[in-house]
Formats: structure tokens, sequence, C-alpha cells
């Protein structure tokens, strides 16, 4: 990996460690908080130096950190019972299902 995409990357996973805020009582949850995949939050002129060419050479790498950045404030969907629980990307305590 290069040194810039370890500089944009390590700092978003510090991020998920601490995205599991405290949910109030009222807080419907179908999905432990804890549990639930957390979206990268990348900014957007680390985004534009990591897709240069010279940056980041594999097309498969660009193309994953494009649609890592493009889906980035997009509800994360679970797969629950017969429906599906759509999970706010920032606060895993926001949830609301969907037969």
């Amino acid at each position: 990996m290069h040194k810039s995409l370890i500089a944009v990357l390590l700092p978003s996973l510090l991020l998920i460690a601490d995205a599991h805020a405290q949910c109030a009582p009222t807080d419907k949850i179908y999905i432990d908080p804890r549990l639930v995949p957390q979206r990268p939050n990348f900014k957007p002129g680390d985004v534009t130096r990591l897709l240069l060419p010279s940056e980041a050479g594999d097309p498969r790498l660009r193309d994953y950190l494009l649609q890592q950045y493009t889906q980035q404030n997009q509800p994360i969907v679970i797969p629950y019972g017969t429906g599906k629980v759509l999970v706010h990307p920032h606060n895993p305590c926001i949830q609301q299902y969907i037969p």
C-alpha cells in the first residue's frame, strides 16, 4: 500500500472505533450498534489526491476508493428476518426496519 493511502485509511479506521455512541432508551434497536459495519469517512481532498493515476495506479484500487467515497453517506443495509434494517451511516443507533 502507498503511504498516502495508509494516511487516509488509518484515521478512518480510528473513527470507526469511536463511532458507537450511547443509544437512547427510546431508540428502536434491531442490530447491536457495535456489530454494524461502519463506512469510512473520506475527505474530498484526500480522495481526489488518491484518485490521481500517480497515487493509485491499480484501476481496481481507484474503483474501490471511488465506490467507498460515493457511498460513505448512504444508509448501511443489513438483512434482518424477512426484511432489512437501514442503519444511519454515522450513528448506528438510528435504525429503520423495512419489511
